[in-house]
């Protein structure tokens, strides 16, 4: 399996190699829209700069734009961020995957 990450940071994950960013980056846009004074929804736009689904290949992307794709089973956003003694992030635990999930 080939991992391209299309987000602009390193992604550690914990007992894995590190992967270094593609160079592009998918997104999604955001609108939020009052419901109630103080309540808001947030509606997604389109995603941005995702490839489509090519065999062998999982595609690193921020939760929102894994989120924004539910019948994507070809991208994942990084797991349980692991943070040092000064709370940095250090890595992640695995990856969270779309309910489609497919390795």
């Amino acid at each position: 399996m080939k991992f391209v990450n299309l987000t602009p940071h390193e992604i550690n994950p914990i007992g894995g190699d590190s992967i270094a960013p593609s160079g592009d980056v998918a997104r999604v846009s955001t609108r939020n829209i009052e419901v109630l004074p103080g309540f808001f929804a947030q509606e997604t736009g389109e995603v941005q700069g995702l490839p489509g689904a090519q065999e062998g290949v999982l595609f690193i992307v921020s939760a929102m734009v894994r989120l924004a794709v539910p019948e994507r089973g070809d991208v994942v956003s990084p797991g349980e961020l692991v943070r040092n003694e000064q709370g940095q992030p250090v890595g992640c635990r695995g990856f969270f995957v779309n309910p489609g999930f497919k390795a």
